[in-house]
């Protein structure tokens, strides 16, 4: 599919003060330096304004290497981390409705099973990563063999009497966490997770090809994850973590996130509800950069704000980006788990210059994934 510009580009491009045909010229380029081979795994990349008109928009590459299908904007990715989000919302949606109390509500309620101080914790600690709890990937035994269910990390965590600081003292990103928040989102409304996310986001956006992934589930348009060793790409689509689904679950293309991220975008501009909870609740990592409800917000070089996540997984690299003032979102969905993608969108914000407040010298990607792993 080769790359285009709609009409909506005059927007963006005046604001970058980029010709049409310069900015298009560029972004190609770095498409063809990065991803040159199509039959290798590849990438859906996608620039919109916030009225989802599509400004920018290249896929390269094969989602599925056995069938040679190529990449497309309805290609489904396994979102891993951007997945949070999601979580985040149904979470929201429930204090919205009084089902939640975010402050008062302790994980004991829902998990009686718990011990030690981790069950005193709240779902604002949950939900914005302040919790302490203990990252579950560093309990799973070495001869696991079946993925984990949010169900098994409630078991991996049960036993533990120990955290890693009082709750809401530090940020720490935690997986651990957002798999609670979904088994909390089935105790209070009695439903599976994928069907409430289904019920309540996809069917109403019509985002009919989306979905919160079970193992026994057929993802249509699905891309498959591959991983560079010795120079060759090798199935890597799954791992014994890729079943857990509020943590990482969700898949979609390039095509349904767009609805998604402007109904996100739209309700955060327009609810104040949401908008005065979202701010007031923003938990700071660093000067620069805070995190509120499955998104990092920092700002860029001239003052404005920019919303930004990430997700990697076994075969998946991803990376999402809004700045609404501006009236820019990208995003970025590749089925190939090599750093390429780190150097790639250093160059594209580059070129649309934007730069996040406080990583200037450094590369977004790889900030983000020290932040996951605890080393920034």
């Amino acid at each position: 599919m080769k790359s285009f510009v709609s009409s909506a580009c005059f927007i963006l491009f005046s604001l970058l003060a980029y010709s049409q045909d310069n900015l298009k010229k560029q972004l190609d380029m770095l498409v063809d330096k990065y991803y040159p081979n199509p039959s290798d795994p590849g990438i859906m990349f996608q620039i919109n304004d916030n009225s989802k008109n599509i400004l920018y928009s290249a896929s390269r590459g094969t989602a599925d290497l056995k069938t040679n299908t190529p990449i497309s904007p309805k290609t489904n990715f396994r979102m891993a981390s951007v997945s949070k989000q999601f979580t985040a919302m149904a979470i929201y949606k429930l204090i919205d409705e009084k089902k939640l109390d975010i402050y008062n509500t302790k994980l004991e309620e829902f998990f009686p099973e718990l011990n030690g101080p981790i069950k005193n914790c709240n779902i604002y600690y949950l939900i914005n990563h302040t919790s302490g709890i203990l990252d579950y990937e560093n309990l799973i035994p070495t001869n696991q063999k079946e993925k984990l269910s949010d169900s098994d990390v409630l078991k991996l965590i049960q036993p533990i009497d120990s955290i890693y600081f009082k709750s809401g003292t530090k940020f720490r990103y935690s997986n651990t966490a957002y798999c609670l928040l979904a088994l909390i989102v089935e105790k209070v409304t009695g439903k599976d997770y994928s069907s409430f996310v289904k019920a309540e986001f996809f069917d109403k956006l019509k985002m009919s090809n989306s979905l919160v992934y079970n193992p026994t589930d057929k993802i249509s348009d699905r891309a498959f994850g591959y991983h560079l060793d010795n120079k060759k790409f090798k199935y890597a689509d799954q791992s014994i973590t890729s079943a857990t689904k509020g943590d990482g679950g969700v898949y979609t293309s390039a095509e349904e996130y767009l609805l998604w991220n402007d109904s996100y975008l739209q309700f955060l501009g327009s609810n104040l509800s949401f908008s005065s909870f979202f701010e007031n609740n923003k938990v700071p990592i660093n000067k620069n950069i805070s995190y509120s409800f499955g998104k990092f917000v920092g700002s860029d070089q001239y003052g404005n704000t920019v919303y930004f996540h990430t997700g990697e997984s076994t075969g998946f690299n991803n990376f999402v980006l809004t700045i609404p003032y501006k009236n820019i979102s990208i995003s970025l969905f590749s089925n190939r788990d090599d750093q390429i993608i780190s150097k790639f969108i250093d160059d594209v914000l580059n070129v649309l210059d934007i730069k996040v407040k406080g990583l200037e010298d450094m590369s977004l990607f790889s900030w983000l994934s020290n932040v996951y792993m605890n080393k920034y």
